[in-house]
């Protein structure tokens, strides 16, 4: 029901047309009693007179006061309270009874208690829900504003504005953002059957979903169900899906499918499906799957998703294990359920908890525990869905005060805090309008930058259950993040050998250590709200430096980046090892700021491995053979220089200029171009 309409039950019966009392008026030093002529005081009275005359007419007295005295604020109070109560009957308008009320309050700020419980009473049925705080948050502190004591009438009103501010309140966040475009149905997936419970892939390049609806094959006389856990692809996170297709074997070899999630590299994938038992015909439990390389020629790698595995350790035979969502550093398994130790209502029934599992050291999956309030509640929470920022949690929960049906929440883990902590989850947020209405709304997912929401819904505009898409309100975004990924090419010589790849923050100087996949590929995330360059780094025993630059914190934000790097063995033969993204100022040889902070991972590189090095500067060919090489030597004469402000041996490092002359590709295109422009090093003697 909207907020709006909830008027009548939040309303009071009391009547609050009752005249100033008494004593107010009685006060011959009070400015806000004025002394009346006889014909307004006259008028005053009979407005005030319920006995004699019915409300119209007592309106009419009011006004003529006024008309006669302008100064007349008891029948400007009167009357504001008259028509506040007229038209609530009537379902008419309140902007004559505001204007004066607000009349009486600016002249009179102390006049009476009903003068903010009415303005109050306004602003909540015009759904103007932060000024009714205001107005109501004066009528309950009244007594130490005023000195004046609340009545008997008053104080009932008191313990009844009190008993609805938190649902006041909850409508002021539930309408924060209701000026937002609405959310709008993902065209490129949508059918005519039903589309839902997405599930986002953290580089935004995959979405996993269900497609169920009914279908007449050829020879049928009738159609039949039908339930198909689907994926759509794009190449990047800024085009469209395209329409989605139905996961091939091992996948929907039967229906029911709970929901999916995927790890960061996009190789483990996480899924509920249905498992009849004996006894319990709609179990469903939890499974996970691999995509595997198969083969690889050098030409083509072929990836097969493995048979899903039962995760056994956290299935129950009598239970419900769904929805599941990994967290993106791996370690953490979100998944709803009913089962016993779950919460309980108020009533004793069951509900559908959020419980949380840590992976072990051996890999599998550790005792669940349900995740404690505020996350969980005596209401049915689930869809659980951890941002990749590792901090921000989404879900769907039926708790009230709500906008209706189940609405999506979100709430925040404390940056030191595990998430069974019991005081490590932010209060949660309603999402609100736009976003949730008076039915279901669940699954929501987002992009990695933490500005599109993916959800499923049924409203006007959609054709049943449909996959849709929201701009997320900047207060309600986790912290910005990108998806690094690539592969790395490691050198025959090195195959063997244990290889550590992680980023670097270069101002903070904190380091996050990405696990390699066996094939080489990687993936990780990157946290792009502390603005900082972004570095990763891969080191190995007898390795070459091998780093590159993954986030400028002068550019802006990318959606998704990736990087290659080749990790290759110093005892290569004649190598010769750029140094990636070594940039300078057009035409000079001053080195940009971004490139020193890889300067400086190769200073600590070379003081430690003690080697003796020549830096090699190259250009493409653009200009005159002359100009170039002396444009090279100046170049690598500045990375010499900087490298040895850094504290490596003057002795053990040479520059030298090559200009144009060794290009490794062709200079007629700017790619090639652009790979002559470089930085080398070479091993000497």
């Amino acid at each position: 029901m909207n907020p709006i309409y909830r008027l009548a039950s939040f309303l009071f019966t009391a009547s609050l047309c009752a005249g100033l009392s008494a004593a107010a008026l009685a006060q011959e030093d009070n400015p806000c009693a004025p002394e009346l002529d006889a014909k307004t005081a006259k008028l005053l009275e009979k407005g005030q007179d319920k006995r004699k005359y019915d409300a119209d007419k007592r309106k009419g007295y009011l006004e003529e006061a006024i008309d006669s005295d302008e100064a007349a604020i008891a029948a400007r109070f009167e009357l504001g309270l008259l028509l506040f109560s007229q038209n609530r009957r009537s379902g008419g308008g309140f902007g004559e009874a505001r204007a004066q009320l607000l009349t009486v309050h600016e002249a009179c700020p102390r006049y009476d208690a009903d003068v903010p419980y009415t303005l109050g009473s306004i602003a909540y049925a015009e759904g103007q829900f932060e000024t009714a705080l205001e107005w109501f948050d004066r009528f309950i502190r009244w007594e130490s504003i005023t000195g004046k004591p609340h009545s008997p009438r008053s104080q009932r009103r008191l313990e009844d504005v009190q008993k609805n501010l938190p649902e006041i309140q909850f409508l002021i966040e539930y309408n924060a953002h209701a000026d937002s475009p609405p959310p709008q149905v993902l065209a490129s997936v949508a059918t005519r059957d039903q589309e839902y419970l997405p599930a986002l892939s953290a580089d935004g390049t995959l979405l996993f979903f269900t497609r169920a609806g009914e279908r007449k094959a050829k020879g049928d006389l009738v159609s039949k169900p039908f339930e198909k856990f689907t994926w759509a692809r794009r190449p990047g996170p800024s085009e469209a899906f395209d329409n989605g297709t139905a996961m091939e074997d091992p996948f929907n070899r039967t229906s029911g499918y709970g929901g999916a999630s995927i790890s960061v590299d996009n190789r483990s994938l996480f899924l509920a499906v249905k498992t009849p038992v004996p006894g319990h015909p709609e179990n469903i439990d939890l499974f996970s799957a691999r995509y595997s390389l198969l083969e690889d020629t050098g030409d083509e790698t072929v990836y097969l998703w493995s048979e899903p595995q039962a995760l056994d350790a956290l299935n129950t035979p009598d239970g419900w294990e769904s929805q599941p969502a990994v967290s993106p550093d791996g370690q953490w398994l979100f998944f709803a359920a009913v089962r016993p130790g779950t919460t309980t209502d108020a009533q004793g029934n069951p509900t559908i908890d959020i419980l949380a599992s840590p992976l072990q050291p051996d890999g599998h999956w550790g005792a669940a525990s349900v995740l404690p309030a505020p996350i969980n509640s005596s209401f049915s929470d689930k869809a659980p869905y951890l941002h990749p920022d590792g901090h921000t949690l989404y879900f769907a929960s039926n708790r009230t005060p709500g906008g209706g049906g189940y609405d999506i929440w979100v709430s925040r883990l404390d940056s030191t805090a595990l998430p069974t902590d019991p005081d490590g989850w932010s209060r949660p947020v309603n999402v609100g309008t736009p976003l949730n209405t008076p039915g279901d709304e669940h699954g929501l997912v987002t992009s990695a930058d933490g500005k599109t929401a993916y959800f499923s819904s049924r409203r006007q505009g959609t054709s049943g259950l449909d996959i849709m898409t929201w701009t997320l309100p900047e207060p309600l975004r986790a912290r910005a993040s990108v998806v690094v990924k690539g592969q790395l090419d490691i050198s025959d010589e090195l195959a063997n050998t244990p290889i550590d790849l992680e980023l670097r923050y270069a101002q903070s100087r904190r380091a996050q250590a990405i696990e390699l996949g066996d094939d080489g590929a990687f993936a990780a995330v990157v946290d792009l709200a502390t603005k900082e360059d972004v570095i990763m780094l891969a080191k190995a025993e007898g390795a070459a430096f091998s780093a590159g630059l993954v986030i400028d914190r002068d550019e802006s934000e990318p959606a998704l980046v990736t990087a290659n790097l080749s990790v290759r063995s110093v005892k290569e033969a004649n190598a010769a090892f750029e140094i990636e993204d070594i940039h300078y100022a057009s035409g000079s040889a001053e080195i940009g700021r971004s490139s020193l902070l890889l300067l400086d991972l190769f200073a600590e590189y070379l003081n430690q491995a003690g080697l003796n090095v020549e830096i090699g500067g190259h250009t493409d060919d653009i200009g005159s053979d002359s100009d170039n090489l002396s444009l090279s030597e100046a170049r690598a004469q500045s990375v010499r220089n900087y490298l040895v402000s850094q504290g490596v041996s003057a002795l053990s490092i040479s520059a030298r200029g090559y200009g144009e002359t060794r290009p490794r590709a062709d200079n007629s295109t700017e790619k090639g171009r652009a790979r002559n422009r470089r930085t080398e090093f070479s091993i000497t003697q």
